[in-house]
């Protein structure tokens, strides 16, 4: 899909060509054209950008999730803690006050999932 506004393709690259002569030993070819065009195209775009109310709210949304996520997965190792405290505080020996290796795993695996499931 092109966004450009222009008459042809062969006109941008026949301009393209003319800046690029000012380069010695620059062949332009086909993939380099459709580099130029698609960087044309992005300039314009850019250059066609407002920021608007519903930009700010989407980047305030984004960020703020992406904040949380990476809270989620930092805090999950104290919370495993935490739930050791709490559900195995009468365990003998070494296992007192701490979850068995199998779930404290399951317990953070789910974590990422969930966060990967979010991002989706």
């Amino acid at each position: 899909m092109s966004f450009h506004n222009s008459s042809s393709a062969a006109d941008i690259t026949e301009v393209e060509k003319r800046r690029m002569n000012d380069i010695p030993g620059l062949d332009i070819d086909e993939r380099d054209r459709d580099l130029l065009q698609r960087q044309r195209e992005l300039e314009d775009l850019d250059g066609n950008t407002k920021v608007n109310w519903e930009m700010i709210k989407k980047l305030t949304v984004c960020g703020v999730a992406f904040l949380n996520d990476a809270y989620d997965m930092f805090a999950i190792n104290i919370v495993a803690m935490i739930l050791g405290f709490v559900y195995y505080h009468d365990a003998e020996g070494a296992a007192q006050n701490t979850v068995p290796k199998k779930w404290d795993t399951l317990i953070k695996i789910a974590v990422q999932i969930g966060c990967l499931l979010g991002q989706l």
